[in-house]
Formats: C-alpha cells, sequence, structure tokens
C-alpha cells in the first residue's frame, strides 16, 4: 500500500492483495483521521463480502470475483476506539453486469486507488439508536 495526505486529502493506491477496509484504517490511523467522507475507489477488487443488515445482524454473502470496483462511497468514524469504515460500493463483472451493496470486507486485485476527504470542523462517532449503531455528527 502506498498513501499520502495533504491538509485536505489522502490518497491511497493498494496492491494486490491487501484488504480494503484494513488498508483505509492504517492510513488514517497514520494521520489522525477520526472523521472523513470516501471520495472515490476506482480499481479491481475480489473476495467481496456483502452485508444486508436485519436489524439485528448482517446477513452476509462473499462473491469471490475479479470485479472492477467503478463506485465506492461512505464514510470514515470511531466505533468505540477504532476506526470504522462504513463503505458502499458498485462493481462490474467481465459481462457489465453490476452488483452493489454494504461491503464488510474485500481484497484487492492487482491495483486500487481511493480519495478520502478528512473533516477538520465536523467528528464524526457512532451511537445505537435503538436500531443500529448510527453516525452521529458534531461540531469539534
Amino acid at each position: 500500500m502506498r498513501y499520502a495526505a495533504s491538509g485536505d486529502m489522502v490518497f491511497i493506491r493498494l496492491s494486490d492483495g491487501e484488504d480494503l477496509h484494513r488498508s483505509i484504517s492504517l492510513a488514517c490511523e497514520e494521520y489522525g483521521i477520526d472523521s472523513a467522507v470516501i471520495l472515490s475507489g476506482l480499481g479491481m477488487i475480489r473476495n467481496v463480502t456483502f452485508g444486508w443488515y436485519t436489524g439485528s445482524e448482517y446477513i452476509q454473502e462473499t462473491i469471490q470475483g475479479p470485479f472492477e470496483l467503478v463506485a465506492l462511497s461512505g464514510n470514515i468514524s470511531y466505533r468505540g476506539n477504532l476506526i470504522y469504515p462504513h463503505l458502499h460500493a458498485v462493481f462490474n463483472g467481465r459481462d457489465h453486469s453490476a452488483i452493489s451493496g454494504h461491503i464488510l470486507g474485500a481484497s484487492c486485485d492487482h491495483n486500487l486507488e481511493i480519495a478520502i476527504l478528512p473533516m477538520q470542523s465536523l467528528r464524526l462517532r457512532r451511537e445505537n439508536d435503538g436500531w443500529f449503531e448510527a453516525i452521529v455528527p458534531e461540531k469539534r
């Protein structure tokens, strides 16, 4: 993984086999980023685990791939005392058919490029609202 940050942007490049969530967490930890928005993600990915929340648990489905990542969105917050990348994505197969959803896990297939916008004036944390842990934005 290679990454760099300035005051207004973090850019991450993953290499083959690297874990999507863990890589984002590591870069954010190094630069002290606790709240951010995922602006984009492009590249190739495999071993995608989707999650569908039922109100009490995630129903999980893993698809092997490889797939082209055509859209990645989400946010970075703290869940307890750990960085939590909350990610949703759209993937295309070789036949250009799309699959999408909440991503619980994925691995880079050759190359993946991610742009992240850190939040300087807002802090995102998670709080249980009676159904699930939802984002609570706060002014710093």
